[in-house]
């Protein structure tokens, strides 16, 4: 049978070959005499608190350099869940004066006793005064379905290794310490407390200082954070794959919404998810329907499932929003050929072959298809293809021979040039 030798493999994800760019997005610059005056979290973790990870994104955490009178975080435990966020309070030490400042940033996992990791959310200040203190900050599951451990349990910490997290941890760092103090001039205290984006424009930075929340800080001055949903789902989205429809059926189950609502909510959201993915470098076109990467991996994971009419639907819809995305055009013909229309999978290799950066296995699997309606010079000449773009390719090799035995595809030497006779020299 033909299936015994289509190279059909797994039909290509785009999500898996996301380009991950870590943005070094500093935390907002201190004046000289006032930097020697803040810890951040992820140097300040005591050794203590080092879990022994087995997983690969995670990684063994070094202990606190004690450098001066720095504070250092020496116990975490789990606090209360609120609504929007769990809670994780940390005790700190501080062998020397203060007043000093504990920020927190990217980087540090807190580990449940079965292994569920949290995240702090990042920007979050604490003033420190005395020799111990305990701080209650506000943390995100990076497990869609972990439950808190309850109130106490004491946890571990690790590094994390995912760029992906890493990315979207720091990015929320730079949107609130560096873009807030540019979109604060579209924000006016409509009464005390409450804040409204006052201005005729409706550019990027005016949409993006809508859906942030603003407030002041004690010193008068505005603040602006990310709507912590976004960013619970910016999370599960690079940690679990987790797309708007997920993200529905999260609404719907933990917050007892019902369908609607829940769907009309996670498209709110999804607005944040996908700037906070796109900012930090990561393919944000898998969270949404809005967007051919959705559709593709949608399709992919009905061809797994063996729905290839979904599959079909999906890798449709992909081509639709994005005309030009070869691998869809490439999954759509493989699926036709397992649905065993072939002239149908011929018609969708074809155009595949005729989009730059089309692969090897596209010509391949357009000769299978050939080959199997009949048409084995044209198969060869597929085959003839895939040799020239990679002369060791033994499969191409094997079916060539079966397609064309008496080489009639094979191309015609160039002619040989005439060569000229010298002209001598006539006889006096």
């Amino acid at each position: 049978m033909l299936n015994a030798w289509l190279r059909v493999g797994r039909p290509r994800t785009l999500w898996a070959a996301a380009a991950v760019l870590l943005l070094a997005a500093p935390a907002a610059a201190q004046p000289a005499e006032a930097r020697d005056l803040v810890d951040r979290l992820s140097t300040r973790l005591d050794g203590r608190l080092a879990a022994t990870p087995d997983d690969p994104t995670l990684r063994a955490l070094d202990a606190a350099q004690p450098e001066g009178e720095r504070a250092t975080v020496t116990a975490a435990v789990m606090g209360a869940a609120t609504d929007e966020t769990d809670l994780i309070a940390l005790t700190v030490e501080m062998p020397g004066s203060g007043p000093r400042l504990l920020l927190v940033d990217a980087g540090a996992v807190f580990l449940a006793p079965n292994g569920d990791g949290y995240v702090l959310v990042p920007n979050q200040q604490a003033i420190l005064e005395q020799p111990t203190s305990t701080l209650t900050f506000q943390a995100l599951p990076l497990r869609p379905d972990s439950e808190p451990p309850p109130l106490g349990t004491p946890l571990s910490a690790a590094w994390s290794n995912d760029p992906g997290l890493i990315a979207v941890l720091r990015i929320v760092q730079h949107i609130e310490a560096e873009d807030s103090k540019r979109l604060s001039r579209y924000v006016r205290e409509k009464t005390p407390g409450v804040f409204e984006v006052d201005t005729f424009l409706d550019n990027r930075d005016v949409k993006l200082a809508r859906w942030m929340r603003w407030s002041k800080n004690p010193f008068g001055r505005l603040e602006a954070r990310v709507p912590r949903d976004g960013l619970r789902f910016a999370l599960f989205a690079v940690t679990a794959g987790y797309t708007i429809q997920e993200t529905a059926d999260w609404l719907r189950l933990r917050r007892a919404m019902d369908m609607q609502p829940a769907i009309d909510q996670a498209w709110a959201i999804a607005k944040q998810t996908e700037y906070l993915l796109e900012r930090a470098g990561l393919n944000f076109g898998v969270f949404s329907p809005a967007h051919a990467p959705f559709h593709f991996n949608q399709g992919v994971a009905a061809y797994q499932r063996n729905d290839l009419e979904a599959a079909a639907k999906s890798f449709q819809e992909a081509k639709r929003l994005s005309p030009r995305l070869a691998d869809a055009q490439y999954n759509l013909g493989v699926v036709r050929y397992r649905q065993g229309d072939y002239a149908a999978a011929n018609e969708e290799l074809k155009v595949a072959g005729g989009i730059d950066g089309a692969s090897a296995d596209v010509f391949f699997n357009r000769g299978a298809v050939l080959y199997r309606l009949g048409d084995k010079l044209n198969a060869a000449r597929q085959f003839r293809t895939v040799l020239e773009m990679n002369p060791k390719d033994p499969d191409a090799e094997r079916w060539l021979a079966l397609a064309d035995p008496e080489g009639k595809t094979k191309p015609k030497p160039p002619p040989k040039k005439k060569r000229r006779g010298r002209r001598g020299k006539g006889r006096r």
